[in-house]
C-alpha cells in the first residue's frame, strides 16, 4: 500500500500524534505521514505512528494500516512483528492477496518452506476471484512453482508454472524455469509449443545457459543463451576497480570466488588444489557466499585456505572492493552462470588478471573475464570463436581430481537390486542432461545386448514414471531400467565397483561424475560433439589414455557399446588398464596438475615493476629454514615419520616443528592449535587456543588434517583418549597420530617419587609437569582402545639406572607381580615417539 498523491504533506508531527491518539487521523494523512517518516530516516517515529492509529482507530480499511506496518516492521528486521501483523491483516480481510503473498515469504525467509507453501496454496483455494486479480494470480502461481522447485517436489512445480504461463506466455523468466523443471523430469518434449500456447522460438529464447547445455548441441545457440542472460540480469555498465599494471608481489596471489566451498560438485575435484598449492610461490585466497552445511568437505576446503573471505553480506561492488583492496593478482571464478552466480562482482573487474573455471561448462559471455582453463580437446581452434573468453590450455586435461576420495566396501549386485548374470550398463548423470536422442540410443543398446540392464538415479518418481515409459514406447521393458536412491559419497563411489559400462550423456557430457566412475575404476563410454560441455568426458578418457572410449556420433557410440557387451574379456582387460594406470595417469595426478596450473596461471600474471611489497618466506627477519639433519633428535625422528603424500597437518603446540616440516615439504600446510602463536611464523595457520577449548566448528575445520603431531602434549591434556577418538571420529580420510610422549615408567622418576623429591625442573626430568603420566604399556592400550593401530614406535633413551636403582627397581616389579625384566627395560627410556593409524 502507498500515500495517495493528495495526501497532505507531515507538517506538525506532535499534531499528527495526537489526531491519531484521539482516532481522529485519516487513513491518507497517515499514510503520507508515515511515508515521509521513514524517507527521512525516522522509522521507530513512523511504526509508533502506525500503532497508535491502530491502538485507537475503528475502520474498514484497518487491514491495509496492518499490512503497511508489517512492511515497515519487516523491512526493520522484526520478524515477529511483522508475522502478527500480516495474520492480523488476514484476519480482518480474509481476501487479502497482498497480506497472503507477503506472508507467505515472511515464512519462506524464517526458514518455513512447507508454511510458506500451505499460505500461498490456500490463496488459490480460498481466495474466490483470484482469477481476477491477474498480477495477484500469477505471483502466487509463480512463488508456489519456484519453492516447490527448491523444495524438489518438480511435478507440482511444473504444474504451477504450466499455469502461470497459460494465463500470460510472456514470462521469460517463469519460461526458463518452466524449461528446466521439464529436463529435470524427461518431459519430452521439453519445448511443448502446445502444452502452453508458446511458439518453439520464444521457448529457446527463455532458455537458461545452464538449460541450454543440453537442449542445444549447437556452441552458437548456448553462446546466446549466455550472452542473454548477462544482458538480462547484469549490470555491466560499472566502473572498473582493479589496476591493469598490477602489483608488486613475489607471491602470485590467486582468489578463489564461490558459493560452493561446501558439499558441492566444484569442491569434490578441488579440495586438494587449496591444500597442495606451493606456499613459496602462492597466496590462496577465498572469497566465499557458500552454505554453512557443515560437511567434512567444507572444513577441509575452509583449512586449506591462507586468506578465507565471506563476502555473503556484501554487495557485488563492495565484494569487489574487498577483493581489489587484497591485491589479488589472478581471480579464478569457479561459479560461471550456475545457480546463485554472482557475475556483477568479475564486472567491476577487480583482479588484473580473472579467469572462469569448471563451474559452468561453456562461454560464460560475462565481461571482465579474460580466460577460460581448458585443455585443448576440450576447446580446439575451431570452437574458440564462440567464447568471449580466451582458452589457457592446461597439458593434459581441465580438470583437476582429489585423492582423498575414499571409496566404501564394495556392494553385492543383489544390495543393488542388481541380477549377478546381468550386463549392467549406468548413467549416474542428473536427469535433466538425458534427452530423447540419447535415451534412443541407450534403448538400442539393450535391445542389441538382450541380457542387460540400465541402471540410473531418479529423486523424482515422476521421472522414473516417464523413463519407463519411454522405454516401453521404444520397445524396451520398463523392468531393464533399475533406480538407484541416493547414498552418502564413499556408497555412492563404491557402486561403480559392480557396474560394467558408464554410458555418458551429450550433448551435456559428465563431469565430476565421469571422474567419479574413473576414480573408481568403471570405464566411462561418451559421444563428444562441438561444444565445451559434450567434449568433458573425452577430455578425461584422454588424460587417461582411453581414447578409443571417445566416439563422435551416436550410431559409433552404439555399436561401441554393443561391441564391449559382447566382448567381455575386452571390456575387462579395459578395466583393468584402468585400475592399473589410474594412480599414474594425467587425470589423477593431482601434484603434478597442481604445478602445470600455477606454471600456466604465471605466463599471464600481470607484475608491476618495482620492489616487491610483500616479502618472501625466506626472509622478514626469520633466520633461514633449518636442514631436518640440524635438529634435535626428537623433532628429526617425527619429521620421518610423516609419511609421503601428506597435505595438511596439525600440531597440538605453538607450531615449533613447522619450520623444519615446511622446508622439507613446502606445499604441506601445516597448522599449529595453542594460545601461544607460532614466534617465527612458519605454520600455515594458527587456532589460537588450547585444544581443550575447541569448539565443535573449529573441530569440523580441522577436519580434513591428515596427521596430528603432539610434541609432549598429549599427556598434558584434559581428556588425551577422548581427543585420540574425536580426532578418529572426525577425520575426512585416512589419519594418523605422531606423538612424543614422555615415559612415566622412567627410573629417574620413580627414584624422585620414592625419595619425594619429585618437582618440575627446567631442562630436566621431570620438566613439565604432565596431567597424566603414561608408560609403554598404558599408550599401547590407549591407541588400541581409540581405534589405532601402532605402526611405529621409538624410544630416546638415557644413561641407564645405577645399579642399586636397577635392583630395586626389579624388587619392586616383583613384589608387584610383574616381569622384573621388562620393568627394568621399560625404565631406561625417558620418551616415546609413536606413530599411530587409524584402524
Amino acid at each position: 500500500m502507498t500515500a495517495p498523491a493528495s495526501a497532505a504533506p507531515l507538517t506538525n508531527l506532535s499534531q499528527l500524534k495526537a489526531l491519531a491518539a484521539r482516532g481522529q487521523l485519516q487513513v491518507p494523512e497517515l499514510f503520507n505521514a508515515t511515508a515521509e517518516l521513514a524517507a527521512r530516516g525516522q522509522v521507530p517515529q513512523a511504526i509508533a505512528l502506525y500503532r497508535s492509529w491502530l491502538d485507537n482507530t475503528q475502520s474498514p480499511v484497518a487491514y491495509a494500516v496492518c499490512f503497511n506496518l508489517a512492511v515497515m516492521l519487516s523491512d526493520s528486521g522484526d520478524t515477529a512483528g511483522a508475522e502478527q501483523l500480516y495474520r492480523r491483516a488476514i484476519a480482518l480481510n480474509k481476501f487479502f492477496v497482498e497480506a497472503r503473498l507477503n506472508l507467505g515469504t515472511l515464512q519462506e525467509r524464517l526458514g518455513k518452506p512447507d508454511a510458506a507453501l500451505q499460505i500461498w496454496q490456500e490463496i488459490l483455494d480460498t481466495v474466490p476471484n483470484i482469477a481476477e486479480q491477474r498480477a495477484l494470480h500469477l505471483q502466487t502461481l509463480n512463488n508456489l512453482g519456484r519453492l516447490l522447485e527448491i523444495q524438489k517436489r518438480l511435478p507440482e512445480a511444473e504444474a504451477m508454472l504450466t499455469q502461470s504461463l497459460r494465463l500470460d506466455p510472456k514470462q521469460r523468466n517463469v519460461i526458463t524455469h518452466w524449461i528446466h523443471l521439464r529436463q529435470k523430469l524427461c518431459e519430452w518434449p521439453v519445448y511443448n509449443s502446445e502444452l502452453i500456447g508458446i511458439p518453439q522460438e520464444d521457448l529457446l529464447d527463455g532458455t537458461s545457459a545452464l538449460a541450454m547445455l543440453g537442449a542445444s548441441p549447437e556452441p552458437a545457440q548456448q553462446l546466446a543463451a549466455a550472452r542473454r542472460f548477462i544482458e538480462e540480469k547484469v549490470n555491466t555498465k560499472v566502473t572498473p576497480l582493479g589496476t591493469e599494471a598490477g602489483y608488486a608481489h613475489r607471491r602470485m596471489r590467486i582468489g578463489y570466488l564461490s558459493s560452493d566451498f561446501c558439499s558441492h560438485a566444484v569442491s569434490i575435484l578441488t579440495a586438494e588444489l587449496y591444500e597442495l598449492h606451493d606456499r613459496s610461490r602462492v597466496e590462496v585466497y577465498a572469497f566465499s557466499w557458500s552454505r554453512e552445511d557443515h560437511s567434512p568437505l567444507r572444513a577441509r576446503v575452509v583449512s586449506a585456505m591462507d586468506h578465507y573471505i565471506r563476502i555473503d553480506g556484501m554487495s557485488d561492488l563492495q565484494a569487489a572492493q574487498c577483493i581489489r583492496d587484497n591485491e589479488i593478482d589472478i581471480l579464478v571464478d569457479l561459479h560461471g552462470l550456475t545457480l546463485g552466480a554472482r557475475a556483477g562482482i568479475l564486472c567491476y573487474r577487480p583482479a588484473p588478471v580473472q579467469l572462469t573455471w569448471l563451474g559452468f561448462p561453456g562461454s560464460t559471455a560475462i565481461p571482465g573475464v579474460d580466460y577460460v582453463l581448458a585443455d585443448r580437446f576440450l576447446i580446439p581452434p575451431e570452437l574458440e570463436p564462440y567464447f568471449t573468453e580466451k582458452p589457457l590450455h592446461m597439458p593434459n586435461t581441465f580438470q583437476i581430481n582429489d585423492r582423498q576420495r575414499a571409496i566404501g566396501p564394495r556392494p553385492t549386485r543383489a544390495d543393488c537390486n542388481l541380477a549377478e548374470d546381468t550386463m549392467v550398463f549406468c548413467s549416474f548423470n542428473n536427469n535433466y542432461k538425458f534427452t530423447p536422442d540419447v535415451f534412443s540410443a541407450w534403448m538400442e543398446i539393450l535391445k542389441q545386448v538382450p541380457d542387460s540392464v540400465l541402471w540410473l538415479v531418479s529423486d523424482a518418481e515422476t521421472t522414473r514414471e516417464n523413463l519407463v515409459r519411454e522405454a516401453e514406447a521404444r520397445g524396451v521393458p520398463g523392468t531393464r531400467l533399475v533406480f538407484a536412491g541416493r547414498v552418502p559419497p564413499a556408497q555412492y563411489l563404491a557402486r561403480y565397483q559392480v557396474a560394467d559400462l558408464f554410458l555418458d550423456t551429450a550433448p551435456f557430457n559428465a563431469g565430476t561424475t565421469a571422474s567419479d566412475a574413473l576414480w573408481a575404476g568403471l570405464p566411462v563410454l561418451t559421444c563428444a560433439g562441438k561444444t565445451f560441455s559434450s567434449r568433458m568426458a573425452g577430455s578425461l578418457l584422454h588424460a587417461m589414455d582411453l581414447p578409443e572410449l571417445v566416439t563422435h556420433t551416436l550410431d559409433d557410440y552404439i555399436a561401441t557399446a554393443v561391441a564391449l557387451a559382447k566382448d567381455r574379456p575386452r571390456l575387462a582387460a579395459l578395466r583393468q588398464r584402468l585400475v592399473d594406470g589410474r594412480d599414474q595417469s594425467a587425470l589423477f595426478d593431482t601434484p603434478r596438475f597442481v604445478r602445470d596450473l600455477e606454471d600456466l596461471l604465471e605466463t599471464v600474471w600481470v607484475r608491476a615493476p618495482g620492489e616487491p611489497t610483500d616479502a618472501p618466506l625466506e626472509q622478514a627477519g626469520k633466520p633461514g629454514v633449518p636442514d631436518p639433519g640440524e635438529l634435535a633428535m626428537q623433532p628429526s625422528v617425527l619429521l620421518r615419520m610423516l609419511r609421503p603424500g601428506l597435505h595438511s597437518v596439525a600440531e597440538v603446540g605453538p607450531g615449533q616443528l613447522a619450520q623444519a616440516v615446511r622446508h622439507a615439504r613446502p606445499g604441506l600446510h601445516y597448522t599449529a592449535i595453542s594460545a601461544q602463536h607460532d614466534p617465527e611464523g612458519w605454520a600455515s595457520a594458527v587456532v589460537a587456543t588450547e585444544l581443550d577449548q575447541l569448539t565443535p566448528g573449529d573441530w569440523q575445520n580441522l577436519a580434513a588434517n591428515q596427521a596430528w603431531i603432539f610434541p609432549e602434549t598429549l599427556e598434558r591434556l584434559r581428556d588425551p583418549a577422548a581427543t585420540l577418538r574425536r580426532i578418529r571420529a572426525l577425520s575426512t580420510g585416512q589419519v594418523e597420530v605422531l606423538a612424543c610422549v614422555n615415559n612415566a615408567q622412567h627410573w629417574l622418576l620413580q627414584a624422585a617419587l620414592a625419595g619425594g623429591t619429585l618437582r618440575a625442573q627446567e631442562g630436566g626430568v621431570p620438566g613439565k609437569l604432565p596431567m597424566h603420566w603414561l608408560t609403554r604399556s598404558a599408550l599401547q592400550d590407549m591407541f588400541a582402545a581409540c581405534g589405532y593401530v601402532i605402526a611405529e614406535m621409538v624410544t630416546v633413551n638415557m644413561p641407564p639406572p645405577p645399579p642399586a636403582t636397577a635392583a630395586a627397581l626389579r624388587a619392586m616389579a616383583v613384589a608387584a607381580g610383574a616381569d622384573p625384566v621388562q620393568a627394568e627395560a621399560d625404565a631406561i627410556p625417558y620418551q616415546y615417539i609413536i606413530r599411530a593409524v587409524a584402524a
